[in-house]
């Protein structure tokens, strides 16, 4: 994919060009001259990149390698050009006193441009000579390479939901009809614990309908606890059990202080134990586990001795490219359900629906020709015709359909299934063409969040500015055309309908890996045993069985590393905290430290980053999972770098020299114990995200103009009303604040009243300020998470609230009344709420008529004082699910009869208003998912510990690290609302959290 490689370049020479520092140097001229060269040669190199997946001949292919060389070597020429100015101006800006004034400064300057401008015209010159010569090279051995075609665009118009799946309702309806009756069972025929299993070859749509089955309301309500996890190859089965685990205690009442800490510690027993703990959750209790993507079988006993059959109708689903006779032991009562592709007329609905959305095909796409095309070519596989779809969907019909169909048919015949991949590439825009490689960096089976594929796109230099648009926003919508051609799924939105998690298909993946590895894009491996480093331009590392692999030293060309390791879960933080701290523990821990046998301080545990001595020119630098305690000095020579990841609890500190990354757009530390940066890292402008688990946030007084994110800061010290940090980052769309006391509110207050940006707020503290539902600068705000009592709530002579596009709200220890809630029922776009702990002070909570017009979702937690909960006409019109847990007062619920939508209610710990309803409301009983009674009263139950998970929240901050195989379908809340951590912290505060599959 030679063509990536030039555009990339090309996009470089154009920001040089634009460069100030380019008219001083005088080298405007060859560099000119040079991008109309390459994009000569970019048009010829689209077409034999098409050659090149025929049978192209050798010397195609050898011209293309070439050709891509000479696109590095202009990379690596415009990148060292800018490493000595950029060299120039960072020591020139430590430099202080007259001595080092300006005088010396220019001179200084001048002697390097004149070296710099020299080095750079020696080496374009040398370029443009290539570039010559294999244009004469092309010539000489009649090598032919045409220019790609371009289609027109078509004036179209597509359903807005268009990646909404109507994949099961067009296609399978029958057999989802089938397995609905056989989880559910209701005659109770089968009450063993029943294994259904899926068949199919890869992209026949098992996942897709399984996720459909798992989401039924119908399927929700018949069982308790519910798990997805995924099984994809290379992991270790203690992750597998790790998934399960964490998404059943996040759904089965379980106090704090009985959490089997041995499951934590280290030995033999660590597995064995956490097995133990996972039966002990599940038992007595009827539960839907999904396995989903199962390969092997090794692990299946395994698997099944964990899960216990009680004959209480419990259900594993499973889907599987295995074959009947390898998987016909599994449940030899149950028959398996084989899927076979689409026939014609279920093909054609599902590629209408792919093309025109909701609406009826014009009548000039109603030749069944068409349709007999893409059904031959797609064989009725399901992703086919949805990858097809995405590619006709733009394109003019009826000629241009037809050039593309006769690309997918040699003399009449369709091309393997493989040339639509192929094909759907080439159609890509030049833009989106290395945005999509991007995603065989990331492991094969993993669901991604968007926030953090754009940020690296960003770093990466993909994301081309345009007027009147964040490059964030550019980059989404990046992400929405990759959707919009069935490139990329939607796993799962937001409540304001934000795309929030998304996924490749493993066809596609493996699509990608080998486009990438033939193009010299990228190189994967599972271990670092890198042939030839010196080449190597990015490199992904995928590892689930070690925590630790050997990294060479050095790698010269390197522009981005990106690592996902298997983190230790004994070296987290949590652990650290709830591991024993005895006389012979720290005694034992001493000796193990003496003689080198700890497992925190040897050579094989914790990784020096060596290799960043010999990697001028980096990026990108994502690491996770890689044991890491420091990084080192070194990190401040890498001046090039723009995105900075690493997410493991060893890391304690980030050396000062961070400082002089001037580049830095992108700081992610979360998971680590990093709690403060030195005051000159809040200095660099070109800051676009800062996120953290608690870093203290100094009293800096740069304007932060690019700041967008702010997760996880702490004020370090008191704020007064001019001198307040927050009064330099008037650009925030995402702010995350904990520590806040009333030596913060009032400058707090004053700050966001500027904050006209805010899109996530979250806040959390002693006192909070109030004011935020009533200033106008909070008018795109649209979720909003409070932790703490807000302050001077009642003072507020308004009588109403300024956020028309609050769509999640949050609140913790509020201490409200009815009048607030009266205020907030007239907000047009709340679609989900949570009050919880102290939130509510009366003792009578009335959802007042047509208030709460778009609220999806409510949860009430320990609201103690509540006796009555009165719904009244017109309100809540679309409620679907309400839980509460812990209102052990309530014992009135009036008006929710009359909830046409409401299809879950799921009480907790609230036996006695169970009972009543049990007794006397059947039609409400009917809505009943479960009552869960746990086995001591009143045990303090936290959030994260009891929820049901509901649908996941917005994130409070845009961070968005993928989640790793074994993914968890539903997991519990993240005590700080950081929803995209994979690791689980449980703690008040629980949030709505249902995570889409993988």
């Amino acid at each position: 994919m030679a063509d990536a490689g030039v555009t990339g370049v090309a996009v470089k020479l154009g920001e040089l060009a634009a460069a100030e520092a380019t008219a001083l140097l005088r080298v405007d001229t060859e560099i000119r001259s040079l991008r109309r060269k390459l994009a000569y040669l970019q048009a010829l190199v689209r077409g034999a990149d098409r050659a090149r997946r025929g049978r192209a001949n050798e010397l195609l292919l050898l011209w293309l390698r070439e050709t891509r060389e000479v696109a590095f070597e202009v990379e690596d020429a415009v990148d060292e050009f800018h490493l000595r100015v950029e060299a120039f101006h960072l020591s020139a800006k430590g430099r202080r006193g007259w001595w080092h004034g300006a005088a010396f400064n220019l001179v200084q300057g001048l002697a390097t441009q004149i070296v710099v401008r020299h080095g750079l015209s020696h080496q374009i010159v040398k370029i443009n000579e290539r570039i010559d010569e294999l244009n004469q090279n092309k010539e000489t051995y009649a090598i032919e390479s045409f220019p790609s075609e371009t289609w027109n665009s078509s004036s179209i118009e597509t359903d807005p939901e268009w990646y909404e799946d109507g994949y099961v309702e067009d296609s399978r309806e029958s057999e989802f009809a089938t397995l609905k009756d056989q989880i559910i069972d209701r005659e109770k025929i089968v009450c063993h614990r029943a294994v259904i299993s899926i068949l199919g070859e890869c992209g026949i749509g098992k996942k897709t309908l399984a996720r459909k089955l798992y989401n039924d309301p119908d399927i929700m309500r018949n069982f308790e606890v519910h798990a997805w996890v995924c099984l994809p190859p290379h992991i270790r089965f203690t992750d597998y059990v790790e998934s399960m685990y964490k998404q059943v205690s996040s759904e089965v009442p379980e106090a704090p202080e009985e959490v089997d800490k041995a499951s934590l510690e280290p030995g033999n027993g660590e597995t064995t134990s956490k097995e133990r703990k996972l039966r002990q959750l599940m038992q007595n209790r009827r539960y839907l586990v999904v396995l989903d993507g199962l390969v092997e079988i090794s692990d299946w006993n395994s698997l099944l001795d964990v899960l216990p059959d009680e004959n209480n109708g419990s259900r594993i689903l499973l889907t599987t490219r295995l074959s009947v006779k390898e998987i016909n032991h599994m449940d030899p009562r149950i028959a398996p359900l084989e899927l076979g592709c689409l026939e014609t007329i279920h093909g054609q609905q599902l590629f209408c629906r792919q093309v025109f959305g909701a609406k009826k095909p014009p009548e000039i796409y109603k030749c069944k020709a068409y349709y007999d095309k893409v059904h031959n070519i797609s064989t009725g596989l399901p992703l086919a015709i949805i990858v097809l779809a995405g590619v006709l969907r733009s394109k003019v019909i009826p000629t241009e359909w037809n050039d593309v169909l006769e690309q997918l048919e040699t003399n009449g015949q369709p091309k393997p299934v493989g040339s639509i991949w192929s094909l759907a590439f080439d159609d890509l825009p030049h833009h989106l063409k290395s945005c999509f490689l991007y995603f065989a960096s990331m492991s094969e089976n993993i669901i991604v969040y968007p926030d953090r594929l754009v940020r690296l796109w960003i770093a990466e230099g993909f994301v081309v500015p345009k007027k009147g648009k964040t490059l964030e926003e550019v980059g989404f919508d990046y992400l929405k055309d990759l959707v919009s051609r069935g490139l990329v799924q939607v796993m799962d939105k937001d409540a304001g309908g934000r795309i929030k998690l998304v996924a490749i298909h493993n066809l596609l993946h493996a699509f990608l890996e080998s486009e990438a590895r033939d193009s010299g894009f990228l190189e994967i491996h599972h271990q670092a045993n890198v042939l030839n480093p010196n080449a190597v331009r990015r490199l992904a590392v995928h590892n689930y069985v070690d925590s630790f692999v050997n990294i060479p030293n050095e790698f010269p060309k390197l522009r981005s590393l990106l690592c996902d390791f298997a983190e230790d879960q004994r070296s987290s933080s949590v652990y650290e905290s709830l591991r024993p701290q005895t006389v012979w523990g720290s005694f034992a821990e001493m000796c193990l430290r003496a003689c080198g046998s700890s497992d925190r301080a040897g050579l094989k545990t914790i990784h020096g980053l060596h290799f960043l001595q010999g990697s001028r020119f980096l990026r990108v630098i994502d690491l996770n999972g890689l044991k890491i305690q420091k990084l080192p000095d070194e990190i401040g020579r890498i001046i090039h770098l723009r995105y900075l990841g690493i997410r493991n609890s060893n890391l304690e500190e980030l050396p000062s020299s961070i400082s002089k990354l001037d580049n830095l757009q992108t700081l992610d530390v979360r998971r680590t114990n990093v709690t403060r940066v030195v005051d000159e890292f809040w200095e660099i402008e070109a800051l676009r995200h800062v996120l953290a688990e608690k870093i203290l946030l100094p009293d800096c007084r740069v304007s932060l103009n690019n700041l967008m994110t702010l997760d996880g800061a702490e004020p370090s010290n008191p704020w007064h009303d001019q001198i307040c940090p927050l009064n330099y980052m008037l650009c925030l769309r995402s702010l995350s604040l904990s520590g806040i006391s009333d030596t913060h509110t009032k400058a707090l207050s004053a700050a966001l009243r500027k904050m006209e940006f805010l899109v996530n707020l979250n806040l959390s503290g002693e006192v909070l300020p109030s004011t935020m539902f009533t200033d106008s600068s909070m008018r795109r705000l649209q979720v909003l998470i409070l932790h703490g009592k807000l302050e001077d709530l009642d003072a507020s002579k308004s009588d109403r609230y300024v956020m028309p596009n609050l769509t999640m709200l949050h609140l913790h220890k509020s201490e409200l009344s009815q009048p607030f809630v009266d205020k907030l029922a007239v907000l047009p776009c709340i679609a989900e709420m949570e009050l919880s702990y102290c939130s509510y002070s009366g003792a009578t909570l009335v959802f007042p008529g047509r208030g709460f017009q778009s609220l999806r979702k409510l949860k009430l937690i320990n609201l103690c004082a509540l006796e009555e909960l009165v719904v009244e006409p017109g309100a809540m019109p679309m409620l679907s699910v309400l839980a509460m847990h812990g209102c052990s007062s309530l014992k009135v619920l009036d008006g929710l009869n009359d909830l046409e939508h409401l299809q879950e209610l799921a009480l907790y710990n609230m036996d006695v208003l169970a009972d009543t309803i049990k007794l006397d409301d059947k039609k409400l009983c009917d809505k009943i998912k479960c009552l869960t009674t746990p086995t001591k009263v009143d045990r303090g139950v936290v959030a994260g510990y009891w929820v049901r998970n509901l649908g996941r929240p917005a994130m409070t901050s845009p961070a968005a690290p993928e989640l790793p195989c074994g993914d968890l379908e539903r997991s519990g809340s993240v005590g700080r609302k950081a929803t995209d951590d994979i690791e689980v912290h449980y703690s008040s505060g629980g949030a709505w959290t249902r995570l889409a599959q993988v």
